[in-house]
């Protein structure tokens, strides 16, 4: 019976050990999101060093969009349902280029989530920190200008749905973001306490209160390999698989980038005009050449593998005033094209209205033409003055009154 009992308790108590044992987090560059990355997308250069730009997308995407949000030790946690969400929505930040569309730019540091939160009685709202966002131990999110989230970047969705498995489906359109951003109030949302990043956002309790329901803390599990992150559920308890390796600041990293990377000609345009002052990065020189902890080694040709190099400062100079003498000569052969386009126009109408006018002046009425009656001038009638009659004086008839008088007579 007492061996039962231990045999009991050591069947119970496993499983907690199982998920509390010591874990060494693994080491990784750069090179790790290089690789995972490529083939859920492609590598470009841009103002910040070389970023990430995910393809095969729906219209209207976001990042922070398709998956979940999951309160933990960490805080509200972001479990991604695209493959590519264990790296692009816990490393680096994002930023929407008018050129790319949305692009990401990796970094070093891990977090649940990097987004920054706003609410009111009735919407809760997230959206991506910019690369204009840096992150300190002591300060936690600073940014190194004066920034103004753009209303595109956030996600709106009714409170009632915030723990929702699926909130793609709830997400207002982005035409309401600006009447609905105009009601909300900020909140602090990451820190670092207790040697972790944590991003409080929301409170708890109004969450709970909002949503009508009881949130469950989720444990975070760490994966020593596999580039994924899964949400699962084994024997009521519920738990995040993630694969979160420490990345380690080479020497590398800032020269040497992804083999196949595309380059940009033009500058891209990063939100709207927004600019921000970085160093140079060198770049190696030599088609067969590449720069790896500050040794040149040669490459191995490869028919997949594009191979870009970065102009000389001279070379650049002289394709941006070559590119500029291009654009003022179409613009003002555009301009000349507009004026004899308008010259011509003007020409024509003047020609239509002088045609028009010989026509009404020669045209000859049809005989089925009513003719329109001739008014003449009315005179005066003539008043005639007639002779008046003379008018006789009565005469007289003696015989007649002697009759009348004998016959009165008796």
């Amino acid at each position: 019976m007492k061996q039962f009992l231990i045999l009991l308790t050591l069947l119970i108590i496993w499983p907690g050990l199982a998920y509390s044992k010591p874990y060494i987090q693994a080491s990784a560059s750069f090179g790790i999101f290089h690789s995972s990355l490529s083939r859920h997308g492609e590598w470009i250069e841009s103002d910040f060093g070389y970023a990430w730009r995910p393809m095969h997308l729906v219209h209207n995407w976001r990042p922070y969009l398709n998956g979940r949000w999951v309160w933990t030790d960490y805080g509200w946690y972001w479990v991604s349902n695209e493959p590519f969400g264990w790296a692009t929505f816990h490393y680096g930040r994002w930023n929407y280029d008018d050129y790319y569309g949305w692009i990401w730019i990796p970094d070093y540091d891990w977090g649940p989530a990097w987004v920054e939160w706003c609410y009111n009685d009735d919407y809760i709202g997230w959206a991506p920190l910019p690369t204009y966002a840096s992150f300190n131990i002591s300060f936690g999110i600073t940014f190194s200008n004066h920034w103004v989230t753009p209303y595109h970047y956030w996600n709106f969705i009714p409170c009632r749905y915030f723990t929702t498995t699926r909130i793609v489906d709830h997400v207002q359109p982005v035409d309401r973001n600006r009447r609905i951003y105009g009601e909300t109030r900020g909140v602090e949302h990451i820190r670092y306490e207790g040697n972790r990043v944590i991003n409080r956002g929301i409170d708890v309790n109004t969450v709970e209160q909002r949503t009508n329901t009881r949130i469950r803390r989720v444990d975070v599990v760490n994966k020593e390999r596999g580039e994924s992150e899964r949400f699962v559920r084994d024997r009521g308890r519920e738990r995040i698989e993630t694969y979160r390796p420490r990345i380690e600041k080479g020497v590398g990293d800032e020269q040497s980038g992804p083999i196949d990377t595309r380059r940009k000609d033009i500058k891209p345009n990063i939100d709207r005009g927004r600019s921000i002052e970085l160093p140079r990065r060198d770049a190696p020189t030599g088609r067969n050449e590449v720069r790896k902890n500050g040794e040149v080694r040669e490459r191995v040709p490869s028919e997949r593998r594009i191979e870009t190099t970065r102009p000389q400062p001279q070379q650049r100079d002289f394709q941006q005033e070559q590119q500029q003498r291009e654009k003022q000569q179409r613009q003002e052969s555009f301009e000349r094209q507009r004026e004899q386009q308008r010259e011509q126009w003007q020409r024509r109408q003047e020609d239509q209205r002088e045609q028009q006018i010989r026509e009404n002046q020669n045209r000859e009425k049809p005989r089925y033409e009513k003719q329109q009656p001739q008014i003449r001038e009315r005179s005066e009638p003539q008043i005639r003055e007639h002779p008046q009659p003379t008018q006789r004086p009565p005469e007289r008839r003696e015989g007649s009154r002697g009759n009348t008088e004998r016959k009165r007579r008796p």
